[in-house]
């Protein structure tokens, strides 16, 4: 089995897809310019559950954004003292 690494999430029509960087910005650059031409298309999208086609268009919102995982600070070990 391959593992990719999805670092990106397409929220879509109330769905949230995860999906590959290379594919989101493939998705994103195919939505962007349909929007700008002001029409309205299927565009495919390979997300982590398989491939879904989602419609784009001027009217349909959608967000595209970079997961980030944030690290918390390591905490220093607690200091005990003898009673």
């Amino acid at each position: 089995m391959i593992e990719h690494e999805y670092g990106r999430v397409v929220h879509h029509g109330g769905r949230t897809f995860f999906a590959t960087e290379t594919m989101a910005e493939i998705f994103e650059a195919a939505a962007a310019d349909i929007v700008a031409r002001g029409d309205t298309e299927l565009v495919p999208l390979l997300h982590r559950g398989g491939v879904d086609l989602l419609l784009v268009g001027p009217r349909v919102p959608i967000a595209v954004r970079r997961i980030e995982v944030g690290r918390a600070p390591v905490a220093e070990p607690e200091k005990r003292t003898a009673v």
